[in-house]
């Protein structure tokens, strides 16, 4: 046996976990079935906190990771060379209750249908659209193992055989503090723990898993303790409060078991390979894949978020109508009157990227999204603000107003003490996906006037 793990362990490479065999007393006998299985080995892939991220937005090259069509890139790769491949996912898919929120998360449930996943964790912002949006998706093997949903029913455990015998249980659990502050209706929820520990012992008598595999959507310290709960051989965790939050996506390892959690915005996979001996000793290798430009876009992934543009377009063109018939009060100057008294700042403006933040999103098709012209044009869905190309180009591109506030008012009765507000509004857009290397300090002086 000890030869065995070596050899295992050598043909691992970079291992992180390697069980410790038992001593010499509690060694099963060399006579047990146990002792003549040959090694076996599953690799699970995890996703989680996408937040309805479908496609990264491009504006930085740093965080220009994720999206459907290089998550099915992926997976193309990776599941033709896996015998034994488990896919998961931790929850928090989506993001807002607005209706480009919505489509969001429609076309996202169709890519995570195509891509084949084993099991789905229900997290707090997963029932942002309600029960009767997630009935209608029900070709997602959501999981629930403490919690109970009006008009639905997922199963509290999942077992995946695979053909050479090895048996994984999964199982899910969320916290409920996380539902129970977003006012989910028609929920009722178990303490995660008793949940886990009440099932356990029925899918060992019944399914004699040889690994164990939680789910967890909640906050990383309650997450970590789930590790201690006997029978418990991995914990996947996933959880995120804003798109700007910090992930350590670095494993924990705890005797003989392994803790991770899954990236932020969906732009990485997580892989977590066990290597099962004939002892039932487990050997673990975990890493992250970065979905990067290096990854190839799936086609029909590529055709599914192409259909998505389309309906946020006609979307935009039918919220079009109803803005051309509000008051449209004019409040902003423009830049063209801004230029009359402060000539040198309009200069300098005119050499940065601010001045033709517009024209990069025609670049991209992109000059219709709710999402991408709210920083690309000056006003967007507020009183007097840009409403589109055709209605308002004087307000097209991020112009002075964006950081100084409409100010016609000013351009009539000149007075100062608004540049302060200025700095506060760069925090707006350079959010961490759209800037993530983003300092004031070093920022400002690009654009000093």
């Amino acid at each position: 046996m000890r030869i065995l793990g070596l050899c295992i362990s050598l043909w691992f490479g970079s291992v992180l976990a390697a069980c410790s065999p038992l001593p010499d007393s509690q060694a099963p006998s060399q006579n047990t079935a146990a002792d003549h299985k040959p090694p076996r080995q599953v690799l699970i892939v995890y996703s989680g906190n996408t937040l309805g991220e479908l496609k990264p937005c491009g504006c930085a090259k740093e965080e220009d990771q994720g999206g459907i069509e290089r998550r099915m890139g992926y997976l193309n790769s990776v599941v033709p060379k896996e015998s034994n491949l488990l896919l998961v996912d931790l929850g928090d898919n989506f993001k807002e209750s607005t209706r480009q929120g919505r489509i969001k998360a429609r076309y996202l449930m169709a890519a995570m249908s195509e891509m084949g996943y084993d099991a789905v964790t229900l997290g707090d912002r997963d029932l942002l659209y309600g029960n009767e949006f997630l009935k209608k998706q029900d070709s997602i093997p959501w999981l629930a193992s403490n919690m109970e949903l009006e008009g639905m029913n997922p199963p509290r455990t999942r077992i995946k055989t695979f053909d050479d015998g090895l048996r994984v249980a999964v199982l899910a659990v969320a916290d409920p503090n996380l539902f129970y502050v977003s006012d989910h209706g028609g929920l009722t929820m178990q303490d995660p723990a008793e949940a886990v520990k009440h099932l356990l012992p029925e899918i060992e008598r019944t399914e004699h898993p040889d690994l164990v595999l939680l789910l967890s959507h909640m906050e990383r310290e309650k997450a970590l303790k789930l590790l201690d709960l006997d029978g418990v051989d991995v914990v996947i965790n996933g959880h995120i409060e804003n798109e700007s939050d910090q992930i350590d996506m670095q494993p924990v390892v705890r005797g003989h078991k392994i803790f991770m959690q899954a990236a932020p915005l969906g732009q990485k996979m997580g892989e977590l390979r066990v290597l099962i001996d004939g002892g039932n000793k487990k050997i673990f290798q975990q890493r992250m894949v970065r979905l990067d430009s290096k990854i190839p876009d799936d086609k029909k992934m590529t055709a599914l978020h192409d259909a998505y543009d389309q309906e946020i377009e006609a979307l935009f063109f039918e919220t079009l109508k109803a803005k051309r018939t509000k008051d449209r009060t004019q409040v902003y100057a423009t830049e063209s009157t801004c230029k009359t008294c402060h000539a040198a700042a309009h200069e300098t403006w005119e050499g940065t990227r601010h001045a033709h933040a517009y024209a990069t999103l025609k670049a991209v098709n992109k000059s219709f999204d709710p999402e991408c012209l709210q920083c690309h044009t000056t006003g967007f869905e507020k009183p007097g603000g840009f409403i589109s190309e055709i209605d308002t180009p004087e307000l097209k591109n991020v112009q002075c107003e964006m950081c100084h506030g409409p100010r016609l008012d000013h351009s009539q009765a000149p007075q100062g003490g608004f540049a302060p507000e200025a700095r506060q509004a760069c925090s707006q857009c350079h959010v961490r996906k759209h800037s993530p290397n983003f300092n004031y300090k070093t920022y400002w002086p690009k654009i000093q006037h």
